[in-house]
């Protein structure tokens, strides 16, 4: 299965959710197990290794205060406004936030800054975040 991605900055804002067009990130359902994926948000930067990318299954580990040695998750998908709003499942956009589930509950991160895939970037960093 070949990985999804485009690049078009930068993302539209105030649109309906479902008109939303699938843009700056990566279908992760796409990915082979054993891929790395480097996320960049406002407050960290999460490395996400998939074991069953078609389940959302990953080894995580991030540089913040929630991850911060390699952990078992679940990659839900990405969110514009967060808890109780909806979800694009298996999705990593630029610009929205992504939930994951975590030993201990759910974490929701700040607004994806940059997307990397075995480290090649998908969406480049926003200026001024790193």
């Amino acid at each position: 299965m070949e990985t999804q991605w485009t690049i078009s900055l930068p993302a539209p804002g105030g649109e309906d959710f479902d008109l939303l067009p699938i843009a700056d990130g990566v279908d992760t359902r796409c990915l082979r197990p054993g891929d790395l994926l480097s996320v960049r948000t406002l407050n960290s930067v999460y490395t996400l290794r998939f074991d069953e990318p078609a389940r959302g299954r990953v080894t995580a580990l991030g540089d913040g205060e929630f991850i911060n040695e390699a952990a078992p998750a679940a990659l839900i998908g990405a969110t514009l406004s967060g808890r109780g709003s909806m979800v694009k499942i298996g999705w990593v956009l630029f610009g929205f936030k992504i939930v994951l589930t975590i030993p201990g509950g759910e974490l929701m991160t700040s607004r994806v800054r940059g997307i990397a895939i075995n480290g090649m970037a998908v969406a480049p960093l926003a200026p001024g975040t790193h």
